[in-house]
Order: C-alpha cells, then structure tokens, then sequence
C-alpha cells in the first residue's frame, strides 16, 4: 500500500497542516489522527470528533473490517462540511468557545438533516443543553461503549442510510420519468414503451404505472393501436 502526502489550510486557524491518503487496490481511505488534519471526501461515512484513544482504536478495527471511511476531527465545523451517516462526539473535549459553532451544527441539523440519513453517538452524556428538535438525531449513550456496541450501531445505521437514501434515488428518478413522459407527449405527440424503457432501464410495467400515474391526476393519455403508442387526448396540467 502506497501513501502520498498532501496538504491544507484550515479554515479557523489558517495554518497549514499535514496528512496521509492511503491509496489501495479497492479504495482510497482518508483519516485525520491527533493534530493532523487532511481534506475529507463528501462522502465520509464517520466522523469521529475528538475522540479518545480507545474509541479511535476500536474505529479502527472496524474501519479495517467493515471497509469503512473514518474522518478523525477537531474542528466542529467539520461536522457541518463533511457529509456522514454517523458523528461520533465527545462532548467533554468541548470549550466555551466551541459552543457557538456547536449549536450552528445543531441548527443545520434541524433545517438541511434527515434523522433516517445521519445520527450522533455521544462518547458520555453532554453537559449542555440537546436543542428541541435534535434529539431525534441522537442515539442514547450507553454505560459503557466498547467495539461490539459500536460495531452494531454502524451496521444498523449504515443499513437504514443506505436504505434512505436509494428510496430518495428512486423516487427521483420517477419524478424524472413522470416528467419526461408529459414532455414528450405535448413535443412528440407520441409515447413508445419501448423508448422510455431503454432510456431509463425499466419495464413496460413500470411505464404503464407511471401513464396510470398521471390518468389518475387529470391527464388523458391513452393508447393508439395505428401509432403504436400512447397519445395525450386531453391535458389538465400547465407543466
């Protein structure tokens, strides 16, 4: 395994500081450990936020099982710039001065997060105050928090975001579909199945439920047995 430096300003101290891309056959892995900081991927999957040792090194282990991505942090607005599916906190390495980025955090969370998407372990119970509204995104701190807790807490999170996120994908995609169709009918004034199947990659059935779809909403669309297609007869929308 290959390892090439890189480097980065921070945005809160303007210094420059060092890390380490590890680059292998399968991926490519990004860490920050201690006081090094090195530019993180969108799509993070953990960040872990000023955590001890015994916490890194158990993320660790199950990084390297799970191949997984780790985000070591100690900037709080890295919570907000670094897309993940977990934030794992310690809430006691928090200062006065860390408090107001902390709850710009919490209020990103309440306005631009979704609960199914992204949840935070606290390493122990905060002192502060859980703003209402984020409670939601946080998983209750047990007594003790050891390698076989937080491994099953990353499956099951790891399991419901990607879960989440593949129903956003897919009802994006019927929002395209549902579009396009109405598009070609009022530019074409004709429907082939077969066309919307190969540009989308689905099913005449799929394409039926989607014409279905829009009868139910207003739209005449019905089949032509000349044409050999589907043809708009009457339209009740101004899209």
């Amino acid at each position: 395994m290959k390892a090439r430096k890189i480097e980065k300003v921070s945005s809160d101290s303007g210094r420059t500081t060092a890390g380490a891309i590890n680059i292998s056959k399968d991926k490519t892995t990004k860490t920050r450990r201690e006081d090094t900081t090195v530019s993180s991927p969108s799509d993070t999957p953990i960040i872990a936020f000023r955590t001890d040792k015994d916490i890194n090194d158990m993320l660790q282990s199950i990084a390297a099982e799970l191949k997984l991505e780790i985000c070591y942090s100690k900037i709080v607005t890295d919570l907000i710039a670094f897309s993940s599916f977990m934030n794992i906190i310690n809430p006691k390495s928090l200062k006065a001065r860390d408090m107001e980025d902390m709850q710009a955090f919490f209020s990103y969370l309440k306005e631009a997060e979704d609960s199914k998407s992204l949840c935070i372990i606290f390493t122990s119970a905060p002192a502060f105050k859980i703003p209402k509204g984020v409670e939601k995104f946080i998983i209750k701190t047990p007594a003790i928090i050891d390698e076989g807790y937080l491994k099953l807490k990353i499956l099951n999170k790891r399991a419901a975001a990607a879960r989440h996120h593949k129903q956003n994908r897919d009802y994006d995609r019927k929002i395209f579909r549902l579009l396009k169709i109405l598009k070609v009918l009022k530019s074409d004034g004709i429907l082939y199945v077969a066309d919307m199947c190969n540009e989308f990659n689905v099913s005449p059935k799929t394409v039926q439920r989607d014409i279905d779809l829009w009868n139910a909403l207003g739209e005449i669309i019905e089949y032509d047995r000349n044409k050999k297609g589907f043809v708009l007869v009457y339209s009740d929308t101004i899209v």
